[in-house]
């Protein structure tokens, strides 16, 4: 395995604990290290509206059985699911407007997104104050609802 250098825009302390990362073999979407597109040059699906958005919708469904079947037997070990879920909502946000994942700051960047849900700001906000909690997941998965419905809304407007 070869380090890799993480992007400052990414070097959120939820998703990165080191400035560098060993790199698998075979990187996942769904998997540590999260934002494999933003962290090495190479194809950018953000760029790709229907191309990165079926990469997030195929890593999400694996992610989201895994943590129903975990949080229904109250088995506790989630923190690898639940920040790959995070991650993919973050790509799922940033992807559907067109950009690359900027974990750094995100705060004050998604408020510049015109495809988002209702009051997102705050929703991750929650989300990120105590990401291991079972209300956590459920709001993720309802974000993760809510912006396939806005970019299906807009890029129906976009067609008209």
């Amino acid at each position: 395995m070869r380090s890799v250098d993480i992007p400052s825009s990414l070097r959120h302390s939820f998703f990165f604990e080191e400035k560098a990362v060993d790199w698998p073999e075979q990187p996942q979407l769904g998997h540590p290290p999260f934002f494999i597109y933003e962290i090495m040059d190479g194809e950018q699906p953000w760029l790709k509206e229907d191309k990165g958005q079926a990469y997030i919708k195929q890593e999400w469904a694996k992610v989201q059985t895994v943590l129903e079947g975990k949080f229904r037997e109250r088995n506790g070990d989630i923190k690898n699911e639940m920040r790959a879920a995070i991650a993919l909502f973050f790509m799922k946000l940033f992807w559907s407007n067109g950009s690359p994942v900027q974990a750094v700051n995100w705060e004050h960047l998604i408020q510049r997104l015109a495809i988002k849900p209702v009051n997102v700001e705050e929703r991750l906000g929650f989300v990120l104050r105590r990401p291991f909690a079972y209300h956590a997941y459920v709001q993720i998965s309802e974000l993760m609802t809510e912006q396939t419905k806005q970019l299906a809304k807009y890029q129906a407007m976009r067609e008209k």
